[in-house]
Formats: C-alpha cells, sequence, structure tokens
C-alpha cells in the first residue's frame, strides 16, 4: 500500500466526519467508524517506509567525520549514499539525515575540487564513479541552505560536466556518441553511458549549461547499442543483460526520447523482460536491481505496480537487523549494497527529478 499525501487524507477525513454528521441527521446507518479505520490503515507506516528508514540508519552509522562513507571507494560510495538520503526525501536542515547528507554532500565537493573534478581516482571506479558523483551533485545542486554551499557545488560541476563532455566519442564509428572507462573520447559501452546520460539530464534540470549537440550524440548512441530481437545491449550485437535492456530505456526515457515510434518499439521490446523477472536473482545484483527499479518507475503505473512489489519484497527479506543489505551476486556488500537497495525502496516516491516519469 503506497503512502499518500496528507493533504489527501485530511481531505478524505473530512469528507468521512461530513458523511457521519448526515448518516446521523437522516438517521441512517454510519460509515464513519469503518472509513476512519480505513484512513488509518493507509496512514500507517508501512513495511517499506520500517526497510527504508533501518537502511538510512545503517548507512549514517557509516559516516565518517568529514563526511564519507565507509569504503574503498569513498567518492563513489559517498555519492551512492547521498542519493540513497534524497531519493529517501531527505533535505540539508530539514530532515532526520539533513545534516549527515550536507556533509557527504561537502566532502564530494572538496574531492572534486582535490582532483580537479574528476572523481574516478579510486579503485575502479573511473568513469562509473565520476557519473555517480556528478549525479549526486547534480541532484543536490540548490538544495544546500547556504548560497555559498550551492555556489561550491556549481563550481564542482562545471568542471565535472565538461570533463564528461570532453570524453564523449567522437569518432565517426559504432561508439560515436557514446563514453567508456577511462575519460579519453575514444570507445564506448552502454553501461558506462548511461551514468554519463543521467548526469547531462540532471544538469538540464538545474538549467546548467549542456550542448544539445551531446544530447543529440548520446541518444543516436544508445538507439544503435542493441542486439537483434532483445533490445539495448552493452555493445552493438553484444550482451543484452538484463542490465543493460534496462539501463537502455532509462537513458531514452530520462533524454526524452521516447515519442518516436521506433523508440516506442525499442523501449517496449527491452523492457518486456520485467513482467516475469524473479528480483531474487541476477548477475551483479544491486546494479542490475538499480536500473530495473528505475525503468519500471519511469515506464509508467503499469511496470510500477507489477514488478516493484516483486523487488521491494525481496529487499525486505534480504534486510538485516542492523538494516544492512548483504552483497548479493557482484560487487559489494555494505554501504555499497544498502545505498542501492535504499534507492530501490524509494524510486516510486519520485522525490529526485531524475527518477521521476
Amino acid at each position: 500500500m503506497r503512502r499518500i499525501p496528507l493533504v489527501i487524507l485530511l481531505s478524505g477525513l473530512l469528507g468521512c466526519l461530513a458523511l457521519s454528521a448526515f448518516a446521523q441527521d437522516k438517521k441512517i446507518p454510519s460509515k464513519a467508524k469503518t472509513d476512519a479505520e480505513h484512513l488509518e490503515e493507509i496512514h500507517a507506516e508501512h513495511e517499506i517506509d520500517k526497510a527504508i528508514a533501518k537502511g538510512l540508519g545503517y548507512l549514517v552509522s557509516k559516516q565518517k567525520p568529514d563526511g564519507r562513507f565507509e569504503g574503498d571507494m569513498p567518492n563513489t560510495y559517498t555519492a551512492l549514499s547521498c542519493m540513497a538520503l534524497m531519493a529517501a526525501g531527505q533535505l540539508p536542515g530539514q530532515s532526520k539525515y539533513g545534516e549527515n547528507l550536507e556533509r557527504g554532500i561537502m566532502y564530494l565537493v572538496r574531492a572534486g575540487k582535490k582532483e580537479k573534478g574528476y572523481f574516478g581516482k579510486e579503485g575502479k571506479a573511473r568513469m562509473y564513479g565520476h557519473g555517480i558523483c556528478t549525479l549526486a551533485l547534480c541532484e543536490a545542486y540548490g538544495m544546500m541552505e547556504r548560497k555559498e554551499d550551492n555556489k561550491a557545488i556549481k563550481e564542482v560541476l562545471d568542471r565535472s560536466l565538461k570533463l564528461i563532455l570532453y570524453s564523449q566519442a567522437s569518432k565517426k564509428d559504432a561508439h560515436h556518441g557514446g563514453w567508456r572507462y577511462e575519460p579519453h573520447p575514444r570507445d564506448s559501452d552502454l553501461s558506462v553511458t548511461v551514468w554519463q546520460v543521467l548526469c547531462l539530464r540532471s544538469a538540464q534540470n538545474c538549467q546548467l549549461d549542456v550542448p544539445q549537440d551531446a544530447i543529440d550524440k548520446a541518444i543516436d548512441y544508445v538507439r544503435r547499442t542493441t542486439k537483434k530481437g532483445q533490445g539495448f545491449a552493452y555493445q552493438q550485437n553484444g550482451n543484452a543483460s538484463p542490465a543493460m535492456r534496462t539501463c537502455g530505456c532509462v537513458a531514452l526515457l530520462a533524454l526524452g526520447a521516447h515519442h518516436d515510434k521506433k523508440d516506442k518499439e525499442l523501449i517496449a521490446q527491452s523492457s518486456s523482460l520485467l513482467k516475469d523477472y524473479d528480483p531474487r536473482n541476477g548477475s551483479h545484483y544491486w546494479y542490475t536491481m538499480y536500473y530495473l527499479a528505475t525503468a519500471a518507475n519511469m515506464l509508467g503505473d503499469e511496470t510500477r505496480e507489477s514488478f516493484l512489489p516483486k523487488l521491494e519484497k525481496t529487499i525486505i527479506k534480504m534486510q538485516q537487523g542492523n538494516g544492512e543489505l548483504p552483497k548479493h551476486n557482484g560487487h559489494a556488500g555494505g554501504v555499497y549494497s544498502t545505498a542501492f537497495g535504499v534507492i530501490c525502496l524509494c524510486v516510486h516516491y519520485q522525490y529526485l527529478p531524475i527518477y521521476q516519469e
């Protein structure tokens, strides 16, 4: 059962009270008690909210005094944790974990300044980590309480976005318009590309300067990165895994390229796996679930209501007593898995613009 805005609950309650008064005046049976109980049931905290709260509690317990979150790739893990906090509706100075979010974002700002706008110089983060960090800053831009903090975010974003634009593959071949592991304009794959696409779209939402030519090239690249009969793939005619099929949908939907008949058909074909997909399985588990959840939410009510409850049930069952979501199939546990898991649980709330339909 989904959370319902308070204004709707109040208007419904007033209606119930009016109905009760009318019933008593007309000497007909009143249903006010039953309706009030129903409203109370709707307003009660859902198990999803409890799981989100536990996950957030675990994440902030892993935050260091300087604002970073625990892990071998502090930039990337901090960005993921901040995305989870924002996706759950946390705001600096206005919510329980607002101060944790603020410290995490400002840690990223300091890291961005130190590394001259490139966040990928840690472990195997590379352009994956750079895209995740840039996206977190884009989503946080304008959210901070102090003007000087928002200004500092923008200064780092100016550099990090320029690096993304510089790194877009420029050679007129199959890789043209995409991105790859390292910040060089050479070759591409869809897995790295989608993070940069989300950054550019989020930057547009912030009214930051994003050349339309870069957007058009990215759209063309995503369209070409397909495998016949399956949909979006890692590279053209490459592996069309569940993660790639859904992240391709996310990329086109985020960039608004879903109105053309061919795009609609490609998105429909690629996302058809959501109908019967078992969210208990999958390689690179949390990364895959992130894209399945994001695509299901962005595609609309049908996939949102059919796939997300299955995934939510699976995540809640996996969650440990301390709120941690453990390592599943692929990559790390701890902060990494918990941040991704919380984001998956939060996407249908659509608090962040990048996750909106």
